[in-house]
């Protein structure tokens, strides 16, 4: 009987069979998930990461888990090299920001789903830094301390959590519930379903504790421009926005139900129609010059403008856990499973939705704000790593020229979680938050793709792109082994999981 080791190994030289780019200069079972005290990146080409064009091709070197050089041959000098990557052919850029994820364990009830398949997928995906929102705050702590300490493979974690709002939710509660967040240790407060004098009160006691703060707003009471003059952080998703530049409030039909997951995804695709452009623009650019950040998670709700597309993408036959597949099918029960009876005209309102919305982003963006990126995954088909890849390519969709797109996924979300003075930039002195890439991710952001994906070269389609290595802190660790590792995860849980159909 083979042993998982020889499995892995063997998935490893099948993942990476068909790659046209050279091979890395060790053997990746030596650097993987090692510590290196001197690390160099030999002859690759940079992106910084603050939306300058690329340049090289150069060495960069790292000590001790910092950039120390960025320069042609730089690691020629200095002490010899215990681990060298050959980025010929490849791009050097910062590690990826997600601002907007959450951790699970499980999705549907009775099938357990292994923590670690997250955070190799996440890896793999180039993302070094997670930022949590309202999950168990106490189990997030500690993953954060080891991923800090480096115990667990894992992207850094930044945990922010929702504040309990008390029995009464009195005032007094409500400060109490931002003062229990703050000694339990959370980075931040994720904002939900508040009316204007309770979120007054949450405002205020986080600025006094210096907390941090996000909101998804929903429908309610409170619109962005609530938030906004109240000096939230930043504000995730599509919500909130559109709703502040209504005439009134939003068309819902007499039979609306909030609580119906159908009725609430149909209804959200015709919110942006509803909008006046003019005030829609008035409010991104109160939120630009307020300097409140957007996370607009565009990847997550993808699917209600072509669900077939969803439910089809090719992924899914190696990497989608059998927790997940349950989940995802059709039912009101589970949350974003809202696709029973889901038709074209849901999909036709949806995407006019996107259109109205990616203008006013791209507005919002031209007019100084700040765009990170975030995939909120585990719902609604987006896998996790997957959905973040896309965001990036529903960026330029929405008119964000590449550098731009990968400076919201690096600068711009390490800026926000307060992390921009040691990441986010290919920069000497900063933390080597790093990804080499087998190609260019400018000329194809797909190519970030976990896995790789297909690319024509001299005429013939063949496996290349995907992240051959995710740095953190200075650790390298290969991605086709940890989509390796996540193959074999899988195939796993369906070998224990017979009735789930891959």
């Amino acid at each position: 009987m083979r042993t998982r080791t020889s499995i892995v190994l063997t998935l490893v030289a099948a993942l990476t069979t068909g790659f046209t780019q050279r091979p890395v200069g060790e053997d990746p079972a030596r650097l993987h998930a090692r510590t290196p005290k001197r690390l160099v990146i030999r002859n690759a080409m940079v992106i910084y990461g603050n939306a300058k064009p690329a340049f090289g091709p150069v060495d960069v070197v790292v000590d001790a888990g910092v950039i120390t050089a960025v320069g042609p041959r730089a690691g020629a000098s200095g002490p010899a090299a215990d681990a060298v990557i050959d980025g010929t052919g490849k791009y050097v850029m910062p590690g990826m920001v997600n601002t907007h994820m959450h951790w699970h364990e499980e999705r549907a009830p009775g099938i357990p789903q292994p923590i670690q398949y997250e955070r190799n997928l996440y890896l793999a995906a180039g993302v070094t830094t997670a930022r949590e929102l309202g999950g168990n705050l106490a189990k997030t702590k500690r993953w954060q301390k080891e991923s800090d300490e480096h115990t667990i493979i894992a992207p850094r974690i930044v945990a922010f959590t929702r504040p309990s709002m008390g029995k009464r939710q009195t005032p007094e509660e409500i400060r109490q519930g931002v003062r229990d967040a703050k000694a339990a240790g959370a980075d931040g407060l994720k904002l939900m379903f508040l009316d204007r004098d309770q979120l007054e009160v949450v405002m205020s006691e986080a600025r006094l504790l210096g907390l941090p703060t996000t909101t998804h707003i929903g429908v309610e009471e409170t619109t962005a421009k609530d938030y906004i003059e109240l000096g939230v952080t930043s504000i995730e998703h599509f919500y909130g926005v559109a709703d502040a530049a209504l005439d009134g409030v939003q068309n819902f039909p007499p039979e609306m139900n909030y609580s119906n997951e159908f009725h609430r995804f149909a209804r959200a695709g015709e919110l942006y129609a509803q909008a006046r452009p003019d005030a829609l623009r008035a409010i991104v650019e109160l939120m630009a010059s307020k300097g409140v950040a957007w996370s607009p998670t565009l990847s997550i709700y993808e699917a209600s403008r072509d669900v077939l597309r969803a439910q089809n993408l090719p992924w899914y036959r190696d990497f989608l856990h059998p927790s997940m597949e349950a989940y995802w099918r059709p039912n009101l029960d589970n949350h974003g499973s809202y696709f029973v009876g889901w038709g074209n005209t849901q999909e036709v309102r949806w995407r006019h939705n996107y259109r109205v919305w990616m203008d006013a982003l791209r507005h919002f963006g031209l007019n100084g704000g700040l765009i990170t990126t975030g995939d909120d995954a585990g719902y609604i088909y987006s896998l996790y790593g997957f959905g973040l890849v896309r965001e990036l390519e529903l960026h330029e969709e929405a008119g964000f020229h590449p550098l731009e797109v990968l400076s919201h996924a690096t600068a711009n979300g390490a800026q926000l979680l307060g992390l921009g003075h040691r990441l986010g930039k290919v920069r000497v002195g900063f933390t080597a938050d790093l990804l080499v890439v087998n190609g260019n991710p400018l000329e194809n952001l797909r190519l970030l793709t976990p896995g790789g994906t297909d690319v024509v070269v001299d005429g013939r389609l063949t496996r290349g792109g995907g992240v051959e290595w995710t740095i953190k802190d200075g650790i390298p660790y290969h991605g086709p082994t940890l989509m390796a590792e996540v193959r074999a995860m899988v195939a796993d849980a369906r070998a224990r999981t017979p009735t789930t159909t891959p």
